[in-house]
């Protein structure tokens, strides 16, 4: 069976995605802005890491040879700038679909991520929420490992760094813009694409084909934020010309230009 990889970025839906292709309840969270929470597929799911310098490729290896579904979903897979990783694909028999969109849904997403995967960090009108960000990315661990039966040396300190703090919603075109240019316009070898208004807008997506279109549409609506500021779903919205960098994307571009 070939099994395929959604490769997507934070706040375009891709484990809601992945469990309803794989045929899983849908797992909506309503009290972390309608996060889906991401099925198990009976180890840690590396493939979520979002820095490419923690995604060894032990980690990489250990996710395909374990995950026996159809659909495993994971972030940007910067690091099949190295072709090591594309033999492991070959090996598995695993294919890429990338999850691409637009600029006019840049906004959109990267407040949806902001909601949903800092959930405990702000509350639905983006305000902040009195807690320690070391203490939520310790949970965040305890999670991934609850019925593992890994123990703690299966985790670096530099991992830590995966759980960001909050983020300011009226800016979201500003923190992510320039990122999401990066996932878009490079790494796209041997990959197969799918469009997020095909999946989550129009629901003509060729992927949906077979499955019930209508609980499809149901789950969607379910699972956008209750959340109407600061252009959120507001794809009219004029855009800006400019992209600022950001940290991340400087760490991306350093990481392809050393593995490239």
């Amino acid at each position: 069976m070939t099994q395929y990889i959604i490769e997507y970025f934070g706040g375009t839906k891709g484990d809601l995605l992945c469990r309803f292709l794989n045929g899983f309840d849908p797992d909506i969270s309503p009290k972390r802005s309608n996060i889906t929470i991401p099925p198990d597929i009976g180890c840690i799911n590396w493939l979520k890491l979002a820095n490419p310098h923690h995604l060894t490729i032990d980690r990489f290896e250990e996710v395909l040879v374990t995950n026996s579904h159809k659909y495993l979903s994971s972030h940007p897979l910067w690091v099949t700038h190295n072709k090591e990783y594309f033999k492991l694909l070959d090996k598995y028999g695993y294919k890429i679909l990338k999850l691409r969109f637009e600029k006019k849904h840049y906004t959109t997403i990267c407040i949806e991520s902001n909601l949903k995967n800092r959930g405990g960090l702000v509350d639905q009108t983006g305000s902040a929420i009195p807690r320690n960000p070391l203490i939520l990315q310790i949970q965040t661990m305890v999670q991934a490992l609850r019925f593992q039966g890994l123990d703690w040396d299966t985790f670096l300190t530099s991992d830590l760094d995966a759980v960001g703090g909050r983020r300011d919603l009226k800016n979201a075109w500003n923190q992510r813009a320039y990122d999401y240019e990066l996932f878009l316009s490079g790494n796209n070898e041997k990959r197969e694409f799918i469009d997020y208004s095909d999946l989550y807008l129009n629901f003509n997506c060729g992927i949906l084909n077979e499955y019930d279109i209508e609980e499809w549409k149901f789950l969607v609506r379910s699972s956008w934020c209750d959340y109407k500021e600061n252009g959120y779903m507001d794809w009219d919205r004029p855009y800006p010309e400019t992209m600022p960098k950001s940290p991340f994307g400087d760490v991306i571009e350093k990481w392809i230009k050393e593995n490239g």
